[in-house]
């Protein structure tokens, strides 16, 4: 009725609107009203969205028996080679989607790898070895790569490997196997963590570790170096360490450079250990350390505390050994100090009664 009324108003010539309006027994505020909204909702309405004519035949086309095994873009070639409707795979999707004819489409996500768990491993040294790779540079611009390799149980620099300008997964598992032949562990119980390059995680390389090593290989997340933080945190030290050379004119220099700090760092007490050796913590001499100290502290407290109540006791016996005064009453001192000169003072004179007036005793005293 509202849509027939606005055609009849519009579709008027000779009358006015507001006479229009007076006959049909509407109020010119309301018919106007419903201009408004409808102009709003024309507004709103994109301009180049399907007529309804051509969803009802894109529905059609998706109910077909025919064409169910199509999917949005079989609608969409099957509507132009047809000619029942005209539109892209996106609308046909939507379409399908509105009216549940279609799930609606997720993008597929990768699954992301999971952090590595090695902080039990770490209780223990010979569990786990950190590896990875870092470069020293030459004063002619020659790129020198070293691969430490460090045990996180015990801290200590296990081994290390020198290569010029890049290396391999050969380089790799020579470096590994020196470093496990001069060990002589059970590689069984041990773990390897790097990160995800692509001498580290190659086909050779894991072939080479797990098949030949028995070894079971960790790797930390893509972008995430607080994964391997403790090789970082090793690398930094190696670079900036105090007796760490400037500047390096030869190969021979870095290599120089890494034997010495190889010494240097296996030799230095380590915080995270409790200030013990790596190389002490490696052969398992750590908590022996450890406990000896913490006994020595104990006896140590102990030889204090007998000195100070030893201080104690003999700050006590000079303080009751010293004359520290007379427990005699002050009138006898001062009969001791003062002649009497036959009188009595006013308290014993008021004791028998009378009472005769003396000179103070406290300024004959003062007087003489």
């Amino acid at each position: 009725m509202q849509e027939e009324l606005i055609k009849a108003i519009g579709e008027v010539k000779v009358l006015s609107k507001a006479k229009a309006c007076e006959v049909l027994l509407l109020k010119r505020r309301r018919y106007y009203r419903w201009l408004r909204a409808r102009a709003k909702l024309l507004s709103e309405t994109a301009w180049n969205r399907i007529r309804p004519e051509e969803e009802e035949a894109i529905l059609e086309a998706a109910r077909d028996k025919r064409l169910v095994d199509l999917r949005c873009a079989g609608l969409m070639v099957y509507g132009h080679e047809s000619g029942k409707f005209h539109c892209s795979i996106s609308t046909v999707q939507r379409v399908l989607v509105r009216n549940n004819l279609q799930a609606p489409y997720i993008v597929p996500t990768r699954k992301r790898p999971l952090k590595p768990d090695i902080r039990l491993l770490m209780s223990e040294p010979k569990k786990i070895f950190s590896y990875d790779a870092t470069d020293f540079y030459l004063t002619s611009h020659l790129r020198v790569v070293v691969i430490p390799i460090l045990d996180l149980g015990s801290r200590k620099f296990i081994h290390y490997g020198v290569r010029v300008i890049s290396f391999s997964q050969k380089d790799v598992m020579d470096i590994w196997d020196e470093a496990l032949w001069g060990e002589n562990i059970d590689t069984r119980q041990l773990t390897a963590l790097s990160d995800r390059g692509t001498q580290m995680k190659g086909r050779r390389t894991k072939a080479h570790l797990i098949g030949k090593w028995d070894i079971r290989l960790e790797f930390a997340r893509p972008y995430t170096p607080d994964d391997n933080a403790w090789i970082e945190a090793f690398i930094k030290y190696m670079k900036y360490h105090p007796d760490c050379p400037h500047s390096f004119e030869t190969v021979q220099d870095v290599i120089d450079w890494m034997a010495e700090f190889q010494k240097l760092y296996n030799d230095h007490p380590h915080s995270s250990l409790g200030y013990v050796r790596p190389n002490e913590e490696h052969e398992g001499l750590g908590n022996i350390i450890r406990q000896s100290r913490k006994e020595n502290l104990f006896l140590a407290r102990q030889k204090r505390l007998e000195y100070y109540r030893a201080q104690k006791a003999e700050v006590l016996r000079y303080g009751l050994g010293r004359d520290r005064g007379s427990n005699r009453l002050l009138g006898q001192n001062l009969e001791e100090k003062i002649p009497w000169n036959g009188q009595r003072s006013g308290i014993d004179a008021s004791e028998k009664g009378g009472f005769k007036q003396t000179p103070p005793l406290f300024c004959v005293k003062i007087a003489d």
